[in-house]
């Protein structure tokens, strides 16, 4: 039996077989995908007290003890609709990307044109999402804001977790210590959020910064067996692999994110400001998190993305759409720092 290229089963697999855009908060931090088939997204936060175990001498009754508590914090997840019109007059008059000039098989335009329309959709859709992670690993909150959607979606980072330098500390100083600040930041971390820190990710001044200090030249040139050693390379466009170091309460690595978009008024902007540090742990909880896709064709079935497409018969066009409602949510919030360090 034929398969129809415009049917969703024949537009999932595109979707499926289409090289993913390489997003590199996601696919490090985020690894977990939840999919739901509700509008809004509830996440229990449980934080431990830590306290210790009463001393009680055996003859007199134990000590009763508090429960722990937790906070359920319920989220409505953004939603994206990008779409895409091809009309008949383009399809008979528009040569698309290598096809033959002097033979074109026209026919075949409508499918490299859905495959076309059905790869930048979901490039789009996932661009938007590793901004959303950005967002909530800097700030802490997601600013959601288009036609129809005005609201914000506050994840509740602890305000000590978010650093600004000032003075000597600014790591463009003689007198500051970058490898003193993430062992300060690590503790803060496990510390509040239960997670040992492993990874630091650098805007792209903020790596300058760091490459070029003296104290960390320094400390890197004679404590190298304790300290760890630079050796950056390439691993995608935009990520810098820039080594491993461990000092005094940080061990893990460190790279150059220089991941950029194109924002609403054509501004080429950066996933992480160019003065911008995040450490976090890769261990801790945050999860690629997915509403209800608000579509009767989608059978309320949960999916990431949804791709659907139809035929208008006056003019005559092919309108293929995609949807999708995501929240990147880092569920263990306080096991972020984000500091501005230049």
């Amino acid at each position: 039996m034929a398969v129809d290229i415009y049917d969703t089963r024949a537009m999932l697999q595109a979707l499926r077989t289409e090289a993913p855009t390489n997003m590199f908060l996601l696919d490090t931090l985020f690894g977990t995908v939840e999919t739901f088939d509700t509008e809004h997204v509830d996440i229990d936060i449980v934080k431990g007290d830590e306290r210790l175990a009463p001393f009680v001498a055996p003859v007199i009754e134990g000590k009763l003890m508090e429960e722990q508590g937790f906070a359920t914090r319920s989220y409505k997840p953004a939603y994206i609709k990008p779409k895409y019109i091809t009309t008949a007059a383009e399809l008979i008059r528009d040569r698309v990307a290598g096809e033959n000039m002097y033979g074109g098989d026209a026919p075949s335009r409508a499918e490299v044109r859905l495959a076309k329309n059905l790869a930048d959709g979901e490039a789009q859709i996932n661009r938007r999402e590793e901004w959303m992670a950005a967002q909530g690993l800097v700030t802490g909150k997601v600013n959601v804001v288009g036609d129809g959607m005005n609201m914000v979606i506050d994840f509740g980072m602890n305000p000590d977790h978010k650093i600004a330098l000032s003075g000597t500390d600014v790591w463009t100083d003689a007198a500051s210590d970058p490898l003193g600040d993430f062992g300060e930041w690590a503790d803060l971390i496990a510390d509040d959020g239960q997670a040992n820190a492993d990874i630091v990710i650098l805007g792209i001044d903020a790596s300058a910064a760091f490459m070029s200090n003296e104290n960390v030249l320094k400390k890197l040139d004679t404590r190298r067996l304790t300290t760890g050693e630079i050796k950056p390379s390439q691993l995608g466009r935009g990520v810098t692999y820039l080594g491993d170091v461990t000092t005094d309460g940080f061990s893990g690595s460190v790279y150059r994110y220089a991941g950029s978009y194109v924002d609403e008024n054509a501004k080429r902007q950066y996933y992480i400001p160019k003065n911008a540090v995040i450490m976090t742990s890769t261990t801790a909880d945050f999860r690629r998190n997915f509403g209800a896709i608000a579509d009767l064709e989608a059978g309320l079935v949960s999916m990431p993305v949804f791709p659907k497409s139809w035929e208008e018969k006056d003019p005559s066009a092919r309108v293929t759409l995609l949807q999708s409602a995501p929240l990147p949510a880092p569920h263990q919030i306080d096991a972020i720092v984000s500091a501005t360090v230049v």
